[in-house]
């Protein structure tokens, strides 16, 4: 559940927001991310979201509002409106509403119907995101916790990237977080042993520094592998082995929820981590997801290794988005039966993922 100070600064809201079409779209209630906060300015901007057509803009104090883009009204687009005294104002009759989604003035009104009202999604901006809540009117859990990406950002290089892919969220948070056999395939990485995956019943079983996550909402797990598996790619690896940035083993620790996960990487057993990443989406229709990643590369200490260690991960990362997205645009949203001992991560992930499609409202 949400914390008592995070209900009071939300405005209280005036319809649960979850009318996509449950069959079509089988979203699981969570957070995702509804855009990069830079993207959203002063004025009002059209967004798809949900498989919704949805506005979002931002009230007097710079909250960020997500809420049905056509007026109440006469259907007038709210995202041609202006925001005016902190309401966004619609541009046909100058109906004003406020971050709510209530009316709060209509001109030469003096009684505002009850239907004059915008269904409206609960918000969050954090980490560089603007977060929507999706499948009850509050959350039933709290965002995850990301904190290096605050009170620790000194110590890492942090760098963001995102890609479209035509499948549905699910689909992408399995490529993402949990289908670790993929990557020895697709994505070519060699191992001298056989990779070591575990599946933790909680987060204590686990030397973790991120901060725990609701027991319900997650699923913990541990992937070992060997032979340098951070760079083992193409012409990357022995670059990168040449700079003393390679590793003969790396461990990440892997906590995830229905949409989205954190992950922490260590390289041979060091204490200190050597990345973490939070990765979200962004479930646009039913055949369209946004995969964003916020990655934090912990530095060298060496000036002249963190310039190019930063841009062997970057190019790493984006030759492996292309391989994924290769499948993904292709791949049968509920296709496959034909489990193996490997895909045991998968099939976790698909129990709690249905667990949370069957309690959105």
């Amino acid at each position: 559940m949400v914390t008592n100070q995070e209900k009071l600064a939300q405005p209280k809201l005036t319809q649960p927001g979850t009318r996509a079409n449950k069959e079509v779209m089988r979203l699981a209630a969570s957070w995702y991310i509804a855009m990069p906060s830079l993207d959203l300015g002063k004025k009002p901007i059209a967004i798809e979201l949900f498989g919704q057509p949805l506005v979002a803009w931002r009230d007097q104090t710079g909250r960020a509002a997500i809420m049905d883009r056509y007026c109440s009204h006469l259907g007038a687009s709210l995202a041609v409106g202006q925001v005016v005294d902190g309401c966004i104002r619609c541009p046909y009759h100058h109906w004003c509403y406020d971050s709510s989604g209530e009316c709060v003035s209509a001109p030469e009104l003096e009684h505002i119907p009850p239907k004059a009202r915008q269904a409206t999604y609960y918000t969050i901006e954090k980490y560089g995101y603007i977060w929507v809540w999706y499948g009850s009117k509050v959350p039933l859990f709290p965002l995850p916790e990301f904190p290096s990406a605050e009170a620790q950002r000194h110590k890492y290089m942090a760098f963001r990237y995102a890609y479209a892919t035509k499948t549905t969220v699910q689909r992408v948070v399995e490529a993402g977080g949990c289908d670790y056999y993929h990557a020895i395939s697709l994505h070519n990485f060699k191992m001298t042993n056989p990779s070591q995956f575990t599946i933790f019943n909680n987060q204590d079983s686990a030397n973790d520094s991120e901060p725990v996550i609701q027991k319900e909402a997650y699923l913990k797990f541990q992937l070992k592998v060997w032979n340098r598996f951070m760079f083992e790619h193409n012409l990357l690896g022995p670059i990168a082995q040449i700079l003393g940035l390679s590793a003969d083993t790396f461990t990440f620790q892997t906590d995830i929820w229905p949409s989205g996960c954190r992950m922490t990487g260590f390289a041979d057993n060091n204490e200190h981590e050597t990345l973490k990443v939070l990765f979200c989406t962004t479930p646009i229709n039913e055949n369209m997801t946004i995969a964003h990643f916020f990655v934090m590369l912990r530095k060298t200490g060496n000036f002249l290794l963190d310039i190019p260690y930063s841009l062997i991960y970057r190019l790493r990362s984006r030759i492996i988005s292309d391989e994924d997205i290769s499948v993904l645009d292709t791949i049968k949203h509920d296709g496959g039966g034909a489990y193996i001992y490997q895909d045991r991560g998968v099939l976790e992930h698909r129990k709690l993922y249905q667990r949370w499609v069957d309690k959105v409202e």
